[in-house]
């Protein structure tokens, strides 16, 4: 043993740290790092990407900012603060925790890293002018480590319920879940494309120009949006399908109601993507701003419908593991 693990084993017997803090810190990561999302699109869709141009000052001579774009750029950064305090928190929390849960200590350094990580990759993001591969990568990396909160607050919950963490399901069930949530991602992904290859670049505020992606040819937006909607509308009827067959299957509440939140966000999302599309010469920006909102709620249910649905239960090996196989076998007529 280490002086480090024998220190914290020493802390650790001194003083027990509540069950219910580290739930709330994992809570609190979770939405905070949903919120910096959201206030990093409002940040784009105002136009103020590059309301401070360097980092991490706001500009070469001074750390603060001076004008109305720079405000809304550094109160973005400034989000990241408590961001990073919740994450450590929960890092903190799971070493001090009895017994020890490795897994959740792995949990809690990687949210630590991921938001490190997306604090280094927004300089770089200012720092090449709002380059659109490096936007989309800053919120592709967002998505990676809302599946690490998402992941620390469904294991905390299950430990204070004293639930196992990962639950045994029906492989009929578990495995079109999983797929569902690959889909999913799939489509995200491509909306991030899209929305890279579109208006709102993000300095239109400081009249700044900001390079587009040109991935789908030299009318690349359009034909972005519509494969991005073919794809969500395929989505959208797979998770409502997905939701009838978990309630045929008797899921149960605790996997049908992240279905659920599920079927109801990608409708909205596929709303507000069909009011874009039928404007799509001029649409506002709220409107995006809207749908960057739904698509990272989105993306947490998923996470959440995967983590409820937890492993496909193994099959019985020997008789002794499973009694009742003859016993519930119907009889053979003669």
């Amino acid at each position: 043993m280490s002086v480090l693990q024998r220190r914290l084993a020493a802390v650790r017997a001194r003083w027990t740290v509540p069950p219910r803090w580290h739930e709330v810190a994992a809570w609190a990561a979770l939405v905070l790092l949903t919120l910096i999302v959201v206030s990093g699109a409002a940040v784009r869709l105002t136009g103020s990407g590059l309301g401070c141009p360097d980092w991490p000052r706001c500009n070469g001579t001074s750390l603060t900012p001076s004008q109305g774009h720079a405000y809304i750029e550094f109160g973005n950064r400034m989000v990241t603060t408590p961001v990073a305090i919740a994450s450590l928190a929960c890092l903190v929390l799971a070493l001090l925790r009895a017994p020890l849960r490795r897994d959740l200590v792995w949990l809690g350094f990687g949210l630590s890293a991921g938001v490190a990580a997306q604090a280094i990759l927004g300089g770089i993001t200012v720092l090449t002018g709002l380059n659109p591969w490096t936007v989309a990568a800053h919120f592709l990396l967002s998505m990676v480590t809302l599946v690490l909160a998402t992941t620390n607050v469904w294991r905390v919950v299950q430990d204070r319920r004293g639930a196992p963490a990962t639950p045994e399901r029906d492989p009929r069930l578990v495995l079109p879940v999983r797929a569902l949530a690959v889909f999913g991602g799939a489509v995200v992904v491509l909306g991030t494309l899209v929305t890279a290859s579109g208006p709102y670049a993000g300095g239109e505020g400081t009249g700044d120009v900001v390079q587009r992606v040109r991935l789908f040819g030299s009318d690349g937006f359009n034909t972005g949006v519509m494969v991005h909607a073919r794809a969500a509308a395929v989505f959208g009827a797979l998770a409502v399908a997905l939701w009838f067959w978990a309630r045929a299957r008797h899921a149960g509440r605790q996997l049908q109601l992240p279905l659920t939140m599920v079927c109801l966000v990608v409708a909205l999302a596929g709303l507000i993507g069909n009011i874009q599309y039928h404007q799509r010469d001029d649409y506002p920006e709220w409107l995006v701003w809207a749908h960057v909102s739904v698509a990272t709620l989105l993306w947490n249910a998923l996470c959440w419908s995967v983590l409820a649905a937890g492993r496909p239960a193994r099959e019985p090996r020997t008789a002794e593991e499973a009694p009742t196989v003859a016993a519930t076998r119907e009889p053979t007529a003669v």
